[in-house]
C-alpha cells in the first residue's frame, strides 16, 4: 500500500508542470525516499531519426558521466542503451561484476555503481531510460524492481503528457504568431512597408539570429535582398545577388524546396562567405516564397535556436514553410497593388493629356477656320500690294507698299506657325540650303544667347548640298532645340560657374544630313530622358513651357523621313542630333517652268467666291497675257466649261456649292482632257482624306495665301505640266 501512495505522489509530482531538471528532482527525491542508498540518476530521451539517447536531466550526476550530456547514447549500446533497444529493465545481480560498457567504466573510475535502469514506457513504446547509481551495490528485491519499473512508466507517461502539453502551446503560439503576421501585412500597401513588416515579425517568431528576403527580379534574372536584419554593418547587402541556382538560397529558388544547413562554412555552395563569418552566422533554413503556383523569392533564417544539434524536426518546418507561404502572399498582393498604383498613376496621366490633347483639337479646329477666312483677304492683300508695287515709281508710296508687303507676309507666317501647332499645315518642301535655316534660327536667339554669356561654336560643313525640306518646319525644329539649350546653360549658370557653350555642327554623309547641337548643361535626368518628346511633358516651372515644342518638333522630322537622336551626359551636357534624308525625291522636268511665248493667249477660268481674290487673281493673269475670266460658284465654272475650252481652271479648293473633290469628278466626267488643266487652291482646312486624294491624283496645288510670283510659277507650271501631257 505504501508502495501503491508513493506512486501516486510520484505521478502527482510530474504533472505540475515546470522545466524537465526541476520536475526530475522533485521525482528522484521521491525515488530517494524509497531507495536511500541511491545517490543520484538521470532521464535519457530517446532520439528516433539518430536511434540515439540524448540526455534530459540528473541529479548528482557524476564528473565522468558529464560527457553523455554532448554525446548521448547509442540505442543498443550499453546497458542504458541495450534498455532503450528492448524495452527490458536492467538490474545487475551484482553491479561490480557487471561488463563495463561505456556508461559503467567511468562510473567505476568516479567510485559509483550502476544500479539500474527501466524504460520509460508510454502507450507500449520506450521513449526513454530512467537510470539510477549509488556509491556501493545496491540490491533490489523483486517487489522493490516492479515498483521502479512503474516508476519508469509513470515517469513516461508525465513526459508524454508534458511534450503533449508543450506541442499544443506552441501550436497555440504559432498560430497566434500566423494570425499576428496577417494582422501586420494587411495593415500596409506599400510593398517596402510590408516586407519590413513581415522581416520583423518572422524574426521574432523564429527566433532567427538574422532574417532576409530576397525578391527575384525577372528583368535581370537575379534574387535581390529587399529587407534584411541581423547583420554585420561591414555587409553591404544591396550588393548581394544571386542567379537563380546560385549558393543554397539560389538553390532553393530554382528548386521550390526547403533547404537546411547545419554547417554553412563547411557547405560548398555558400557565395558570400566572409559576410556570414562577419555576422556569426553558423546555420541556415532556406524557404522559397511561392504565390499562385510560382516561386517569387526566397527567405533565409539564419542560425536559428530550432536547430537542434545540427537538426531540424520536420514540424518545424512544416511551420516555417507554413509562415513563408503567408509571406509569399502578402509579398504577392503588395506587389500587386504596387503596379495598380502605377497604372493608376499613369492613367490620370494619361487622361490628363487626352485632355489637353481635345483642348488641343479644339483650338486647332478654331485656329483652321480662322486661318481659311484670313487667308483669302490676306491674299488679295498680298497680291494688289505687289501690283501696285511694280507700278508705282514714288519712293514714299513704294516705302509704304514694301512695308504693307512685309506686315501681310508676317501676318501669313503667324498663321503658318499657328497651324503648324495645330498640326494643320501640309509641308511645304522645296530645295531649301540647310545652313541657311539654321543660321536664321540662330539669329533669332543670338542675342539673349551672347547676352547670358554663351559662347556659340558653329561648324557647317560647305559641302552640303540643298535638301528637299519645308524650311519654315524646319527652322522652327532649330529654334526650338537652341532655345532648349539657352534655358538649359541658364540652370548651369544658376547652379555652377562653369563653361557656357552651344555648338552647332552640320555635315552630310551617305545621302543623310545631320545637324548637331550640343550645350554644356546640367544634362538631363536619366528618367526624364524617355519621356522628353511626350505631348505636354515639361520639367519647367507652370507658365515656362507648354512641353510642346520638341514633340512638335519631333514630328515634323519625323514627316521629313528623319529623326532626333539624343546623347546624354547627366551633369555634363546633353547632344540632339537631326537628321533627315538629303533629296525626298528628284525635281520633275518642267518643275521650274518660266514665262513662255506659247502660254501667251492661253485662256483661263478664276473660280472663287472671294470677290477682291477673283479680281486679283484675273488681274495678275491679264498682265502675262493670258485671257482670263471669272465666276464665283462652282455650278457657273461648269456651265461655262460647257460653252468654250479653257486651258486652265484656277479654283478654291473650299468653293460652297461643289467642295472638295466634287467639282473635279464632275469635269473629268464631261471634258476627261480636263484632268491636267485644273489648279487648286488649298489653305489648310483641307480634310486630310482629301489631301491624301489629291497627291494620289497627283493634282496642282497652289497653298493660300499666295504671292504673286507663287502665283505666276504655279500657272505656269500647271500649263507646261498639261502640254507635256497631251
Amino acid at each position: 500500500m505504501e508502495d501503491l501512495d508513493a506512486l501516486n505522489e510520484l505521478s502527482v509530482l510530474m504533472t505540475q508542470g515546470g522545466e524537465m531538471d526541476d520536475l526530475f528532482a522533485r521525482a528522484f527525491t521521491k525515488v530517494q525516499e524509497q531507495f536511500p542508498s541511491l545517490t543520484g540518476g538521470a532521464l535519457f530521451l530517446a532520439d528516433p531519426k539518430r536511434e540515439a539517447l540524448k540526455w534530459a536531466a540528473s541529479v548528482a550526476l557524476p564528473e565522468a558521466l558529464s560527457s553523455l550530456k554532448e554525446k548521448g547514447i547509442d540505442v543498443g549500446v550499453g546497458e542504458i542503451g541495450a534498455v532503450a533497444k528492448t524495452g527490458e529493465v536492467f538490474f545487475p545481480e551484482d553491479p561490480r561484476d557487471a561488463p563495463a560498457g561505456p556508461e559503467t567504466a567511468p562510473l567505476r573510475r568516479d567510485g559509483a555503481v550502476l544500479c539500474g535502469s527501466v524504460p520509460l514506457l508510454s502507450s507500449e513504446r520506450v521513449i526513454g531510460v530512467f537510470s539510477f547509481w549509488s556509491d556501493r551495490p545496491v540490491r533490489f528485491a523483486a517487489r522493490e524492481k516492479k515498483w521502479l519499473k512503474a516508476v519508469g512508466v509513470q515517469i513516461g507517461l508525465a513526459l508524454e503528457r508534458i511534450q503533449l502539453q508543450k506541442a499544443h502551446l506552441r501550436r497555440e503560439k504559432e498560430a497566434l504568431a500566423l494570425f499576428q503576421l496577417s494582422q501586420a501585412t494587411t495593415s500596409a500597401l506599400a510593398i517596402d512597408t510590408v516586407v519590413k513588416i513581415i522581416l520583423n515579425h518572422v524574426a521574432e517568431i523564429t527566433q532567427s539570429e538574422a532574417v532576409w528576403i530576397m525578391l527575384y527580379n525577372p528583368a535581370q534574372q537575379i534574387l535581390e535582398v529587399v529587407a534584411a536584419r541581423g547583420f554585420s554593418d561591414q555587409v553591404a547587402l544591396k550588393s548581394l545577388v544571386l542567379r537563380p541556382g546560385q549558393g543554397v538560397l539560389g538553390e532553393v529558388f530554382q528548386k521550390g524546396r526547403p533547404t537546411f544547413v547545419p554547417d554553412l562554412q563547411k557547405d560548398r555552395r555558400l557565395v558570400y562567405r566572409d559576410e556570414a563569418e562577419r555576422s556569426g552566422i553558423t546555420s541556415l533554413i532556406g524557404i522559397p516564397l511561392i504565390a499562385k503556383g510560382k516561386v517569387i523569392g526566397v527567405i533565409g533564417l539564419f542560425s536559428p535556436p530550432s536547430v537542434e544539434s545540427g537538426q531540424i524536426h520536420q514540424e518545424r518546418l512544416d511551420f516555417l514553410t507554413t509562415i513563408a507561404s503567408q509571406v509569399a502572399i502578402a509579398i504577392d498582393s503588395a506587389k500587386l497593388y504596387q503596379d495598380l498604383e502605377q497604372k493608376m498613376i499613369e492613367l490620370r496621366r494619361l487622361q490628363g493629356q487626352l485632355i489637353q490633347t481635345e483642348k488641343l483639337s479644339a483650338i486647332g479646329e478654331l485656329v483652321s477656320g480662322v486661318a481659311h477666312e484670313i487667308n483669302n483677304p490676306l491674299t488679295s492683300v498680298v497680291g494688289f500690294t505687289q501690283l501696285l508695287l511694280e507700278t508705282t515709281e514714288n519712293p514714299r508710296d513704294r516705302e509704304f507698299l514694301e512695308k504693307i508687303f512685309s506686315e501681310a507676309m508676317s501676318c501669313s507666317e503667324i498663321i503658318r506657325n499657328l497651324l503648324t501647332f495645330a498640326r494643320r499645315h501640309p509641308a511645304e518642301k522645296s530645295y531649301t540650303s540647310v545652313n541657311d535655316i539654321v543660321r536664321k534660327a540662330l539669329e533669332l536667339k543670338r542675342y539673349q544667347l551672347e547676352t547670358d554669356g554663351v559662347e556659340i561654336i558653329e561648324h557647317f560643313s560647305d559641302s552640303i548640298p540643298p535638301a528637299w525640306i519645308d524650311p519654315h518646319q524646319m527652322q522652327q525644329v532649330f529654334f526650338n532645340i537652341i532655345h532648349n539649350a539657352h534655358q538649359a546653360l541658364l540652370e548651369r549658370k544658376k547652379l555652377s560657374a562653369g563653361l557656357l557653350q552651344l555648338t552647332i555642327t552640320s555635315e552630310v554623309k551617305n545621302g543623310i544630313v545631320s545637324v548637331s547641337f550640343h550645350d554644356t548643361g546640367p544634362g538631363i535626368l536619366p528618367d526624364v530622358l524617355p519621356k522628353v518628346f511626350e505631348p505636354f511633358f515639361t520639367t519647367k516651372e507652370v507658365g515656362v513651357g507648354t512641353g510642346l515644342g520638341l514633340s512638335i518638333s519631333y514630328g515634323i522630322v519625323k514627316e521629313h523621313g528623319g529623326e532626333i537622336l539624343i546623347e546624354n551626359l547627366f551633369g555634363e551636357g546633353v547632344t540632339f542630333i537631326v537628321t533627315f534624308p538629303l533629296n525626298e525625291h528628284r525635281r520633275e522636268k518642267g518643275a521650274d517652268a518660266h514665262p513662255s511665248l506659247s502660254h501667251l493667249g492661253k485662256k483661263i477660268l478664276v473660280v472663287n467666291d472671294c470677290i477682291a481674290s477673283r479680281e486679283m487673281c484675273a488681274f495678275i493673269l491679264r498682265s502675262e497675257g493670258f485671257q482670263v475670266e471669272g465666276v464665283e460658284n462652282g455650278k457657273s465654272a461648269l456651265e461655262r466649261l460647257r460653252l468654250q475650252r479653257y486651258d486652265l481652271v484656277l479654283i478654291d479648293i473650299a468653293i460652297p456649292d461643289l467642295p472638295g473633290l466634287e467639282f473635279h469628278d464632275l469635269v473629268l466626267k464631261e471634258h476627261p482632257a480636263m484632268g491636267e488643266k485644273i489648279l487648286f487652291l488649298v489653305d489648310e482646312k483641307v480634310d486630310p482624306e482629301t489631301r491624301r486624294l489629291m497627291e494620289e491624283k497627283k493634282l496642282g496645288i497652289l497653298l493660300n495665301p499666295f504671292s504673286m510670283t507663287s502665283l505666276r510659277e504655279a500657272v505656269y507650271r500647271s500649263l507646261t505640266a498639261s502640254l507635256n501631257a497631251s
